[in-house]
């Protein structure tokens, strides 16, 4: 009979390939979890890095729409909104232009940001896309007493601490209103019977002398306590001015007169006009013969004309007033 022994004296080379195969698999397997931990480990740094990015290029584009929506670029009827793009933003000036985790241009066109009116308050909508991430941001805002700018984000707890305040106030109102009365009133009983009693004199004094009793009535009390006045609050509505457009450049003129360049706002109505400045190299002159060169300065200009300069209109009512603020009047955080 052949025992174990005999069948492995003749067999040796298959438990050796046996004991190979099997370490090959362990090392490939050990090698394999090693690379998977360290490529879990490179992506998710870079996925914290385009995540830091995107939010910062976001954020970027919220501040400079909160300084670009002021007067009438602010939406006034309910339902409507103002939409502008990355690419306008970035040739009006209103921030610079950035790039992705990657260094690349995101995109300029579909990347904008859309301010539409709510019953309350506004919605502001940041929609960035870049190549390797899409995303946005909705934003509640409106014209609050803390604002530094026209519009600023909603502070629930500011908000919240504003809204106990106005309804203390009108409960001390309340409260200073009924005092008055009672302490010009006192009693109603005792009205009642004051009355009555004056009314019974006033007969016996008709009796006795027969004339009437119509200059006895009764004047109601005047409440002259100043505390019982409400808070007024101003709002404001500023109507941006309309400039005609830009007439055509004129030629190039010899800049005898050393114009400097000059660049206007959309909405300066101070500003009519603007002037751009070259200087050149050309001849000035011979001397002995040959040409001189030196660098000689021209410039251009454009005008345009105010259409309507504008204006700005305060009013004062209570607080939240509906048809101002649907209108397009704003809080200046100013009371009375």
């Amino acid at each position: 009979m052949y025992t174990e022994e005999n069948i492995r004296g003749k067999f040796p080379l298959r438990d050796i390939l046996l004991k190979v195969i099997i370490v090959a698999i362990f090392i490939i397997l050990i090698a394999w979890i090693v690379a998977k931990v360290v490529g879990d480990t490179k992506e998710s740094k870079v996925t914290t890095n385009v995540d830091k990015v995107f939010s910062a290029n976001i954020a970027s584009m919220e501040e400079a729409a909160l300084k670009y929506y002021v007067g009438d670029k602010i939406p006034s009827e309910v339902g409507s909104s103002n939409k502008i793009t990355l690419r306008d933003m970035v040739n009006d000036n209103l921030l610079e232009a950035f790039t992705d985790s990657e260094g690349k241009s995101c995109d300029v066109t579909k990347s904008y940001v859309e301010l539409t009116k709510d019953s309350n308050d506004y919605t502001l909508r940041v929609n960035l896309e870049c190549n390797e991430k899409s995303d946005y941001t909705l934003t509640k805002v409106n014209a609050y007493d803390y604002c530094e700018n026209e519009l600023c984000e909603r502070k629930v707890e500011d908000n919240t601490k504003d809204d106990k305040e106005e309804v203390k106030k009108e409960e001390d109102i309340t409260k200073q209103e009924d005092t008055t009365n009672n302490s010009n009133g006192s009693n109603p009983s005792d009205t009642n019977n004051s009355n009555s009693s004056s009314n019974n004199n006033a007969n016996n004094s008709n009796n006795q002398s027969g004339s009437s009793s119509n200059n006895n009535t009764v004047a109601p009390p005047t409440n002259n306590n100043d505390s019982s006045k409400k808070v007024m609050y101003e709002y404001r509505k500023v109507v941006a001015p309309v400039l005609s457009n830009w007439s055509g450049w004129s030629g190039w003129i010899h800049n005898v007169d050393n114009y400097t360049s000059i660049m206007c706002s959309k909405t300066d109505v101070n500003c009519l006009r603007e002037v751009q400045v070259e200087t050149i190299k050309q001849q000035v002159g011979t001397k002995d013969g040959k040409p001189v060169y030196g660098f000689v300065s021209y410039y251009s200009y454009r005008t345009r004309t105010v259409i309507n300069a504008g204006s700005t209109d305060i009013k004062w009512s209570t607080y939240n007033d509906k048809s101002l603020l649907n209108n397009g009047y704003t809080y200046t955080g100013n009371t009375k």
